[in-house]
């Protein structure tokens, strides 16, 4: 396994320090694909963070970590799109001067004959923009951060000849001289000459879950953006700070504008937040976060009880199981959780306990609802769960029954109640 496949591993098991590193190693890479679609820096940069926070998100999704650079790369195309068709084109005026920003169609020559810099870059830059797409993309890869082709080949899962051939055809088109001042210039806006864009990808939940108030604050208003920043399982700052028990760091996330929609509301307990999505649009009541849980499942795991009875009584999908990686139901997300109330308010009103949860490859796949009884010692839920059908002798992926995992938990007591019911 290369580094980068060590880092993305890291990464995929939580280890944010890790996915830090990947911010630094692929922020020029995003943003100058991003700028060789949407032809605007700051559209760039603002796509390049939201595939960073959606990267981190969905990192689980991704099975070889060695396809990790297409894998992004998707990610930043489908925020680009999603920019693209929401964006509003200004007109220009013919009369205006383009010395401030990129091109329009009027010559750059001033009245003197001579040229600016700035107007000189304003020229080339719209010379770049004739490029078709796939010459563009890889010139802008090549000089924004002196990737190699070889890593640019990757980023585009494109062999190393057919981006040699693109740079080649791009420089006929351009001229050497046109090259060399996009080059200079691609190189002044790269990212990477400012840390912080790196650092503040995974700073915020951070300092929400520190309860670091002044630290929030500090970073709300460097980067707005970060207030929908979301960690892999879908935590916000809001539900960190309301689910951690940060009340004054809660009220500070909402005075900055924080808006939560029905799966975030579920996640801290707001019924009256619930109750007005639901009323708004009830056909929202089992769709999935885009982590891929219901709002019960959300409601569940942070032991939210009114909330939980509040979906349930709207008839919300007791075994609905999860579109996420781990595939749990909302009753294994209680006990994931260690929420024991919710877990029983889920059986007591008909949750199927002989559903095992999935994740093949992750800790615990396989468990079923005793399972986690069993192994987080909940000893009140076993014969509960053995009532309604929990099977004692199902193994779990790693071929463990329910009294395996409480002999290795070193819970007696269960063990002794699953051994009163026959379990051996």
């Amino acid at each position: 396994m290369d580094a980068l496949e060590v880092i993305v591993t890291r990464a995929r098991e939580g280890d944010a320090e890790a996915f830090g590193i990947l911010v630094r190693r692929f922020q020029d890479m995003a943003v100058g694909y991003g700028y060789s679609i949407l032809d605007d820096f700051q559209l760039a940069e603002d796509a390049a963070q939201e595939a960073f926070f959606e990267a981190y998100r969905t990192l689980a999704k991704l099975r070889e970590p060695v396809a990790f650079a297409g894998w992004f790369r998707r990610i930043v195309f489908k925020q680009c799109d999603r920019i693209t068709r929401r964006r509003v084109v200004a007109t220009v005026p013919l009369e205006t001067d383009v010395v401030s920003g990129f091109p329009g169609r009027r010559s750059a020559w001033r009245e003197g004959g001579s040229r600016t810099d700035d107007e000189r870059k304003a020229e080339v830059f719209e010379a770049v923009r004739q490029l078709p797409e796939h010459e563009r993309s890889a010139m802008t890869l090549f000089y924004i951060g002196g990737y190699s082709m070889d890593e640019v080949a990757t980023f585009l899962e494109v062999p190393v000849s057919t981006v040699k051939g693109r740079l080649h055809s791009a420089r006929e088109r351009l001229r050497t001289m046109i090259v060399d001042t996009v080059a200079d210039d691609l190189r002044d806006r790269r990212p990477s000459r400012n840390e912080s864009f790196a650092t503040t990808v995974v700073n915020l939940l951070k300092a929400a879950r520190a309860g670091d108030i002044e630290r929030v604050k500090t970073l709300l208003e460097a980067d707005p953006r970060l207030l929908v920043a979301r960690d892999p399982m879908g935590n916000t700052a809001l539900i960190i700070a309301v689910n951690s028990g940060h009340a004054a760091l809660a009220d500070l996330l909402f005075d900055a504008g924080v808006e939560p929609g029905l799966h975030e509301a579920a996640a801290i307990g707001d019924s009256h937040r619930v109750r007005a999505a639901l009323e708004r649009d009830p056909s929202q009541l089992d769709t999935d976060s885009p982590e891929g849980f219901t709002p019960l499942a959300l409601a569940a795991h942070f032991g939210h009880l009114e909330v939980m009875r509040q979906l349930i009584d709207r008839g919300a999908d007791l075994n609905r199981v999860a579109t996420h990686h781990l595939a749990v139901t909302p009753l294994h997300a209680a006990l994931f959780g260690r929420q024991v109330d919710a877990a029983l308010l889920l059986i007591e009103r008909g949750a199927d306990v002989t559903r095992a949860r999935g994740g093949s490859g992750w800790k615990r796949a396989g468990w079923t609802a005793l399972h986690y009884a069993a192994g987080m010692g909940f000893s009140t839920l076993v014969q509960p769960l053995l009532d309604r059908g929990a099977d004692p002798t199902r193994a779990d992926e790693e071929g463990k029954t329910p009294i395996d995992v409480a002999i290795d938990a070193n819970h007696p007591d269960i063990v002794d109640v699953l051994r009163s019911r026959g379990v051996r």
